[in-house]
């Protein structure tokens, strides 16, 4: 399945991030192509996929570095 939108969660906790995905989502049919989800590479992908129930599979983790911070 193709991806149509790519989302930048990186460095976002895990609440904040289904919010995201789920408000992505919204107005989307089913069946259409899947959004990608940019996450850091410590993100746990198993609870955003249990957090999302059947929405998971509409979209497709990728994981990231985490985003420089200004010191």
């Amino acid at each position: 399945m193709q991806r149509s939108l790519t989302l930048d969660c990186n460095g976002l906790p895990h609440a904040p991030t289904v919010l995201r995905i789920k408000q992505a989502l919204v107005g989307k049919k089913a069946g259409s192509s899947r959004v990608g989800v940019l996450v850091g590479t410590d993100c746990d992908h198993a609870r955003i996929a249990g957090s999302l129930g059947k929405l998971a599979s509409r979209i497709e983790l990728l994981s990231g570095p985490a985003p420089k911070t200004l010191d």
